[in-house]
């Protein structure tokens, strides 16, 4: 099939969070993770056709609070139909291109189930950790879902500096193809 029927997904953790781990929300300095990627998603893979986030849960609103700048700057609604737990729903949702016939869709999720979503997603094995780091929130996996049912995987690091240390990816486990740094399209 041509590339008029892929549909690509940029999978990533929410922002950093900081201080308090009762408290549901990015701390300020971690929204400017969020603020960078209204300029990032665009420039490297072109405009979001559709936003998702895990749902908001009593814990943490961290998912949807970091997507919202990029959705508020290109005037698309963050859609939340899922709970992070309910990522094999969220899975068949996005292979049904009747569920979602947009071409680049932005999915943000809790560490915890990115691997499990990214396995409901029929990704190769080895191309996603099969184990989130809990230090890691720079890590975007863009999954090419193809016509015919194909799916890769890319990991990509964020180009722009951690508001936290975090664990560098490129130590990534032998086991793990491995990562490229992201730039923009030309």
């Amino acid at each position: 099939m041509g590339k008029s029927s892929t549909r690509t997904l940029l999978v990533m953790r929410h922002a950093e969070k900081f201080g308090d781990d009762d408290d549901p929300h990015l701390d300020p300095a971690a929204f400017a993770r969020a603020q960078k990627l209204v300029a990032y998603i665009p420039s490297a893979f072109g405009t979001p056709d559709a936003i998702i986030a895990a749902a908001d849960l009593l814990h943490s609103v961290r998912s949807r609070e970091t997507v919202t700048p990029l959705a508020d700057s290109i005037s698309l609604p963050v859609l939340t139909p899922h709970a992070d737990a309910q990522f094999a729903k969220l899975a068949a949702n996005l292979l049904d291109p009747k569920d979602f016939p947009q071409r680049l869709i932005v999915v943000c999720w809790r560490h915890g189930e990115l691997p499990q979503l990214m396995a409901a997603l029929r990704a190769p094995a080895d191309s996603f950790p099969q184990r989130w780091d809990h230090k890691v929130f720079n890590l975007i996996l863009k999954a090419e879902l193809g016509a015919g049912g194909s799916v890769s995987v890319t990991p990509l690091v964020e180009p722009f500096r951690s508001l936290k240390k975090t664990t560098p990816w490129a130590r990534a486990p032998a086991s793990f193809k491995g990562v490229s740094k992201s730039t923009p399209a030309e």
